[in-house]
């Protein structure tokens, strides 16, 4: 089958000219065509064969040869889709069975417009194979697990315990109804409801591919010691005071551990361990509106990244955001030489 990249349209710009799609990233402007030719584009719409566009071809006055010629054009430019597997129209998909969620359809357009390389639909199968846990489920996290499985994340699996509060309450969220119940109990009804296919439950000894710790103040690297050690990627989100940092992602043996980040802040401020063992017994506060919504879509698009195996922006670093500016800084850190996560030695055990 020869068919353009989901989202991708034909657009007639003049007589000889032209052009697939709009963004400068993924759009192409094809000139010097013959009205034959710019009739022919208009016939990719139905997804045909190399067969069915000679044949059409013919039909206006083309060549099989200068047929195959303008289909090498649009494979040179990057717009056809990378595979010859005819797919049913995005909104025919069933929404049971192995056919992906046809609401899924802005997702598999976007990821295929976005490189020349990209499968949206195959991207969107491999999600479906994803196990990503969240703990933590308050406002913040509730929002991570929701999108995830909107996104396509096959399994979302939810950790905590404790109860729903007002404080908890927003679009996208808790319900004043949750209110008083427990928060994984209540999330996972959620999560079905918003994404009727994603599993939050897995098989006992499934290992996720990546759990994002929700936590308030302070990152607790004693929380994080079990996935170390069973050698499981993490996300560590922190709400503060004014900012919601958003990573590291730690992958254990690679980059610095939640444990580096705390040496690194003893180095800064001898009296953290004291601060910071305060700042992690204080009740919770809620998270303002806005900076939930901006927090929460940056910590999906890094889940998202890690699982599609995209550059990820928190290896070894954060995207701390707050709700004045709205625009994220990113802090990085190296391995701390006395932590050990990475088989680094300090200079003075070294000597």
């Amino acid at each position: 089958m020869v068919r353009l990249r989901d989202g991708l349209s034909v657009l007639w710009r003049e007589p000889g000219a032209s052009q697939i799609g709009t963004d400068p990233r993924c759009a192409v402007v094809l000139e010097n065509l013959r009205p034959a030719e710019q009739d022919l584009l208009d016939r990719l719409r139905a997804e045909p064969t190399i067969g069915d566009l000679v044949r059409e071809g013919r039909a206006v006055g083309l060549s099989a040869a200068e047929v195959r010629r303008l289909v090498g054009r649009l494979e040179r430019g990057g717009v056809l889709a990378p595979d010859a597997t005819p797919a049913a129209p995005l909104q025919d998909v069933p929404r049971t069975g192995t056919a992906l969620d046809a609401s899924r359809a802005p997702d598999i357009g976007y990821w295929a417009r976005v490189s020349p390389d990209a499968d949206g639909r195959a991207l969107l199968a491999r999600r479906r194979g994803c196990v990503v846990g969240v703990l933590g489920v308050d406002r913040l996290g509730m929002l991570v697990a929701s999108w995830l499985a909107t996104a396509g994340v096959g399994t979302v699996l939810l950790s905590d315990p404790s109860r729903v509060l007002p404080l908890d309450v927003g679009p996208g969220t808790f319900g004043w109804a949750d209110v008083g119940r427990r928060r994984e109990e209540a999330g996972a009804e959620i999560l079905r409801t918003c994404a009727p296919r994603v599993k939050t439950s897995a098989p006992a000894g499934a290992r996720p591919h990546l759990t994002v710790l929700v936590e308030h103040g302070v990152a607790n690297p004693v929380r994080a010691r079990p996935l170390v050690r069973e050698d499981l990627a993490h996300l560590s989100v922190v709400i503060g005071d004014v900012a919601i940092s958003v990573g590291p992602l730690v992958v254990p043996g690679t980059g610095p551990c939640l444990r580096c980040l705390d040496l690194h802040r003893c180095d800064a401020d001898p009296r953290w361990p004291a601060v910071a063992t305060q700042v992690a017994a204080a009740p919770r506060e809620g998270v303002e509106t806005s900076l939930a919504a901006l927090a929460a879509a940056i910590a999906v698009g890094q889940v998202l990244a890690f699982v599609d195996e995209r550059p990820v922006a928190t290896l070894g670093a954060a995207l701390e955001v707050d709700a004045v500016g709205a625009l994220p800084v990113r802090r990085a850190w190296e391995p701390h030489p006395e932590c050990g996560c990475t088989g680094v030695v300090a200079d003075d055990q070294a000597a």
